[in-house]
C-alpha cells in the first residue's frame, strides 16, 4: 500500500500533464498550471530538505576533525553567512536592502567561480591531447577539425600563405554544420531519453523515486 499509491498518484496526475498538450481548453490549462505552481513550492521545500541534509552530513565531520574537516567548516560558514545575509539584510523597504549579499555574490562567489572554470581549462586541455591522438580515422577526422577550428580562430590563421582566406570558411562550415549536425543528434536522443524515463515513471516502471533499487 505504501508503494502502491504513490504509483498510482504518479500515473494519474503524469497522464494529466501530458494530456495538457492534447487538449486546448482554458479550464484544463488552469488546472495544470496550479499543478505547476504546486511543484515549484515542493521545489522549494526540496531546497530546505537538502540545506538540512548538508547540514546533518557535513557538520559531524568539522565536530569529530574528520579528513577535510576546514573545507567543510568553510562550507557551512559560507552557507550561513549568505543565508543570514539574504533572510536579514533582504528586507522590503530598506535602501540598502541586499547590497551585502549582493556584495558577497560580485566580489566572493564571482571571482572564485571564474578561477574555478580558469582551472577546468587545464583538465579541458589534458582531456583533448589524449582525445585527439590519431589511433584510428574517427580520431583523425577530430584531429584535424580541431585544429582547422583553432588555427581560423586566431588572427595568425588569417594570415597563412595560400590558405589564409579560405581556412575561416571552413571553420565556419565545420561549426555550422558537421558541429550542429551532430549537437541536433545528442539533443534529440536526450529528448528521445527523457520521454522513455518519463514513460517508465508515469507506468510504474521506474521506481527509484520512491526509494527502490
Amino acid at each position: 500500500m505504501r508503494s502502491t499509491v504513490p504509483l498510482i498518484i504518479t500515473f494519474f496526475v503524469g497522464l494529466f500533464m501530458v494530456f495538457e498538450f492534447f487538449i486546448p481548453h482554458w479550464g484544463y490549462h488552469w488546472v495544470t498550471a496550479e499543478f505547476l505552481e504546486w511543484g515549484l513550492i515542493l521545489a522549494a521545500g526540496a531546497f530546505v530538505l537538502g540545506l538540512i541534509n548538508l547540514v546533518q552530513v557535513n557538520l559531524p565531520k568539522v565536530i569529530n576533525r574528520d579528513e577535510d574537516w576546514g573545507y567543510k567548516l568553510i562550507m557551512l560558514i559560507s552557507l550561513f553567512l549568505t543565508l543570514g545575509a539574504g533572510l536579514m539584510l533582504g528586507q522590503e523597504g530598506r535602501q540598502d536592502a541586499g547590497e551585502f549579499y549582493k556584495w558577497l555574490y560580485d566580489f566572493v562567489f564571482t571571482p572564485l567561480n571564474a578561477t574555478m572554470f580558469a582551472l577546468l581549462a587545464f583538465y579541458i586541455a589534458s582531456a583533448a591531447f589524449r582525445a585527439f591522438r590519431a589511433r584510428n580515422v574517427e580520431a583523425t577526422v577530430l584531429l584535424v577539425a580541431a585544429c582547422v577550428v583553432m588555427v581560423a580562430r586566431v588572427p595568425l590563421g588569417e594570415n597563412l600563405p595560400f590558405i589564409g582566406e579560405k581556412l575561416p570558411q571552413f571553420m565556419n562550415w565545420i561549426m555550422d554544420v558537421p558541429n550542429i549536425a551532430a549537437r541536433r543528434s545528442i539533443f534529440i536522443g536526450a529528448a528521445l531519453g527523457a520521454v522513455a524515463t518519463g514513460l517508465r515513471v508515469i507506468l510504474g516502471l521506474e521506481r527509484s523515486h520512491l526509494g527502490g533499487e
